[in-house]
């Protein structure tokens, strides 16, 4: 009702005026016309008027009012036409109104039988009336009548078949229109779903459609950027203004390109664009569509692939090295313990002796360390309990030199947590990280063991390890990684810590990935790192 409701009003209203222009007009007729019945039929078309309004404000059938309305509109005019003259009657015209309207607002049917309704009246009316027969006498009076009715016949069908006509347009056009929306909701919906960012500048470099991905890449509000010059709508990304400019001022596409988006907390994200130039071959009008993705993940995943490349090599490298390096080494440390033992050495002499044993020692464990990397292998997999694992590493990382009374060690893991794995790669990863961790603290400090089951992730503030089973935290309060740092820790002979070889996470990595796992880490300088090892039952 809502859609009809104002169209209905208005014929309402139209009608009263039409009802107060022939009460006005009948004081200034002729003497054949009886104003007073008519003035009588244009106050009840007046409240008749009112009704009609309440009944389309509340009655909730728009069709069936205009029916009774045009009845009764018939019935009016008849009247009108009795009481002025009858045939001869000079508001005979007034017929057309409800003809015509009635044809196109309910069509061809309803418009034929409210004619066939108007000429019934005004022939029987008219007749009724002694006057009428006395007009038919005059010349031409029978051609007036025959023309009336047959011209509220023809107005019928005529303004019925093109209602119908503008109907069914009008219900085509909805429904194109209702497929067009559709269409574009759909490719909208394509457009927005897709991870790559897609922009289009028309000719006058007016931003015209930005989807969601794009937005959250340029770091923008689609619905801000619109309508907007792309200089301005993108102020804070000159380097992609830039693009945009050199393909709208050349008219060439630029295959690919690649910059780096600033944030405002200084980290950078790189970004690859390719631009499509659109072209009006009669206007020469033209625009841009680019084309652009963060290229983060592609770089960590490039990043991964020459991590795991310098690792192979490294592999391979360790293999030889460690028969050339081990046999000659045991050899001068055991060389220089002989020397030791057989000659009293004192002052100068015995410093020496203890710096290459002491180099010796160093040399050795950097020996051991490459070679457990470079053979490093799957291992026989079984089921591993992590709670008496874990609590060996804490027993084996209290006789180490790095654990002081100072900090404290602890382990929180459930007896029924299992993983598949090798029992000892596990126990060299985590302790790996509980020396690591140990090392890290100057002073006063807590080192904390977790093992937790998925459903509790969440409460632990875990959200990286989405497909796994178990999760391992190593946590600490020590001095932290810096940012720049965390993207290299597990790089092989990349290293902070004095005398440290660079493999400790190295290996730590290998083995989780050897175990299908994951490992990340957490940190901030001056208030200690979080590694969490995610892996499978």
């Amino acid at each position: 009702m809502a859609d009809d409701f104002p169209r209905t009003r208005t014929v309402i209203v139209a009608r009263l005026l039409v009802a107060v222009v022939i009460a006005v007009a009948a004081l200034f007729g002729g003497a054949g016309v009886e104003v007073l019945p008519i003035i009588i039929l244009g106050l009840i078309v007046a409240g008749l008027t009112g009704v009609y309004l309440l009944w389309d404000r509340y009655g909730g059938v728009p069709r069936l009012l205009l029916q009774v309305q045009f009845a009764v509109d018939i019935v009016f005019v008849t009247l009108v036409v009795y009481f002025s003259g009858g045939l001869a009657s000079p508001f005979k015209l007034l017929y057309f109104l409800p003809v015509f309207v009635a044809s196109a607002r309910l069509g061809f049917r309803a418009g034929t039988a409210y004619a066939c309704g108007a000429v019934a009246g005004y022939l029987v009316l008219s007749f009724a009336d002694p006057g009428g027969w006395l007009y038919l006498e005059e010349s031409g009076a029978y051609a007036e009548v025959a023309t009336l009715v047959v011209s509220l016949l023809l107005v019928a069908a005529l303004v019925g078949h093109l209602s119908r006509a503008a109907g069914e347009t009008g219900r085509a056009l909805g429904r194109t229109r209702n497929e067009l929306m559709t269409t574009r909701a759909r490719i909208a919906s394509i457009v927005d779903s897709i991870d790559s960012g897609l922009v289009l500048v028309d000719s006058s470099g007016e931003v015209v459609y930005l989807n969601r991905a794009g937005a959250r890449i340029l770091g923008v509000s689609e619905d801000a950027v619109r309508g907007r010059e792309y200089r301005i709508a993108f102020a804070d990304v000159p380097a992609f203004c830039e693009r945009l400019a050199a393909a709208l001022e050349s008219g060439q596409a630029e295959a690919r390109a690649e910059f780096f988006i600033r944030r405002r907390a200084g980290v950078g994200t790189p970004v690859g664009l390719s631009t499509t130039v659109l072209g009006d071959g009669e206007t020469g009008e033209q625009g841009v569509i680019a084309i652009f993705q963060d290229l983060t993940e592609a770089r960590r995943i490039q990043e991964r692939l020459r991590h795991e490349d310098r690792l192979a090599a490294l592999g391979e490298f360790a293999a030889g090295l460690a028969h050339e390096i081990r046999n000659p080494l045991n050899a001068i440390k055991g060389s220089v313990d002989l020397l030791r033992e057989d000659l009293e050495t004192s002052g100068d002499q015995s410093k020496l002796l203890d710096l290459v044993t002491r180099e010796s020692d160093r040399l050795a464990k950097l020996v051991q360390d490459v070679l457990h990397f470079g053979r490093m292998e799957s291992g026989e997999r079984a089921a591993v309990s992590l709670d008496p694992l874990l609590r060996e590493v804490e027993a084996v990382a209290r006789g180490h030199h790095s654990h002081r009374e100072e900090i404290e060690l602890a382990v929180e893991a459930d007896g029924d947590v299992d993983v598949t794995g090798n029992a000892d790669q596990l126990k060299r990863a985590f302790l790996n990280l509980t020396i690591n961790a140990l090392e890290s603290i100057d002073g006063r400090g807590r080192v904390r063991l977790t093992a937790v089951r998925r459903s509790e992730f969440a409460s632990r503030g875990l959200s990286g390890g989405s497909d796994f089973d178990i999760a391992v935290i190593v946590e600490d309060t020590g001095c932290g990684i810096s940012s720049e740092k965390r993207e290299e820790i597990f790089h092989p002979f990349d290293t902070s810590k004095k005398g440290g070889t660079g493999l400790g996470l190295s290996i730590v990595d290998k083995i989780v990935q050897s175990h299908g796992g994951r490992i990340t880490v957490a940190s901030e300088p001056g208030r200690g790192s979080r590694f969490v090892v995610y892996l499978k039952e």
